[in-house]
C-alpha cells in the first residue's frame, strides 16, 4: 500500500493501492462463522472503474470433526 499520491508512477506500478482494509465481524446468531468485508482503492483507474472496491464474504464455522 502506497499513500503518497505524488510518487512516481514507476513506485505506484509497485504498490497499486491507495488504500486497503479488510473488516472481520461475527455473524450474529451463528457461533464460529464471521464475515470478512474487503475494501481495496487502486491508484490508477481499471477500465470502467473509478471508484472504490468492496468485497463481502461469508467465512462458515468450522465443520465438526
Amino acid at each position: 500500500m502506497l499513500i503518497n499520491d505524488n510518487a512516481p508512477q514507476e513506485i505506484k506500478a509497485q504498490y497499486p493501492l491507495r488504500e486497503a482494509r479488510v473488516d472481520v465481524t461475527e455473524v450474529p446468531g451463528k457461533p464460529g462463522a464471521y464475515r470478512a468485508t474487503v475494501f481495496l482503492r487502486p491508484h490508477f483507474q481499471l477500465e470502467e472503474l473509478t471508484a472504490s472496491i468492496r468485497l463481502v464474504a461469508t467465512l462458515p464455522p468450522p465443520a465438526a470433526a
